[in-house]
């Protein structure tokens, strides 16, 4: 059975990307050359972007496209959807968590 596309998660996440850089929704429509308004509808899964417009929004938010549509794959990359949600943290979160791995494989090993 195929993959239903969930527009409502990947506009929470797409939320989560925007919000985790410190940026307005003003701020980042701007930057994926959309209107405000049409990027709270993405947001709010109410509305799904347009090719062109999804590979603004992917590399205004620093993510794969896979990480944002992850809940509509059938398979994803689980190394590619750690490090973009990684990247979705702030700074210091991203050294603590860098930190805690660093330490758990040195601990392993």
């Amino acid at each position: 059975m195929e993959q239903p596309f969930n527009i409502l998660l990947m506009g929470e996440r797409l939320r989560s990307c925007r919000v985790a850089r410190k940026m307005t929704m003003k701020e980042f429509a701007e930057q994926c050359g959309i209107s405000e308004r049409y990027l709270a509808d993405i947001e709010r899964g109410v509305k799904a972007p347009k090719l062109e417009t999804f590979v603004g929004i992917v590399n205004a938010a620093g993510v794969s496209p896979e990480y944002l549509l992850q809940d509509s794959l059938k398979t994803v990359d689980t190394g590619n959807l750690v490090r973009d949600a990684l990247n979705t943290l702030p700074d210091e979160q991203q050294e603590l968590f860098k930190d805690f791995i660093l330490r758990l494989v040195k601990s392993m090993g």
